[in-house]
């Protein structure tokens, strides 16, 4: 059988909802039928206070339903922090949006949100980019998310980023985050000739 504490552990990343304890439901199901109501549980930590019961007619599934849902200690892939990913979030992740049950979460709420920025913000200078056009404001934005895009590693190529810097440089050069950008920009190109050296 798996680990399990009833004792909330510290540091545990935040969930903006949830918070970082467990939330016990106030149903009482034995931990031994609640790992047999999903394979996945066997070797999971889990609260068992948390327990809830799940609707299977409303969960995707192929082989097997999930019959409880249960606060489980997850490690996130990408910052290597703990978190619970909550019951009541798989509820809400496996009946409201249909996720297949077998879906995990791997990434704590942190490293979630900022997927979702990068992605959103890569979505709008890939289309800023492409639009033959763009007004002063737009601009701004495209400088903004090349700064940002470039550094969280998402931007590589500086020549583009390079381009993008001097058409604000003549368009808005009074906008702050033109020199934002063309010290980012300084600094990787430092950087990258370091490297080759």
């Amino acid at each position: 059988m798996g680990k399990r504490t009833n004792k909330t552990r510290p540091n545990l990343v935040p969930h903006p909802r949830y918070g970082s304890a467990p939330r016990p439901s106030g149903i009482a199901i034995p931990e031994a039928e609640i790992r047999n109501g999903y394979w996945r549980l066997g070797h999971d930590e889990i609260y068992p206070e948390t327990v809830l019961l799940a609707d299977t007619s409303r969960q995707d599934f192929s082989i097997y339903p999930r019959r409880y849902y249960v606060d489980v200690l997850r490690h996130c892939r990408q910052c290597g922090r703990d978190f619970l990913f909550f019951a009541r979030e798989q509820k809400y992740w496996f009946e409201t949006l249909r996720f297949n049950v077998d879906a995990d979460c791997v990434h704590c709420p942190e490293c979630r949100r900022q997927t979702q920025t990068v992605r959103r913000r890569l979505r709008r200078y890939s289309d800023l980019r492409r639009k033959p056009d763009i007004t002063r404001k737009e601009l701004m934005h495209l400088v903004d998310d090349a700064a940002f895009l470039l550094t969280h590693g998402v931007l590589r190529d500086l020549n583009v980023l390079g381009q993008i810097k001097n058409r604000a440089l003549r368009e808005i050069a009074e906008y702050p985050g033109v020199q934002l950008l063309a010290r980012l920009l300084e600094k990787a190109r430092a950087t990258e000739a370091t490297t080759k050296a």
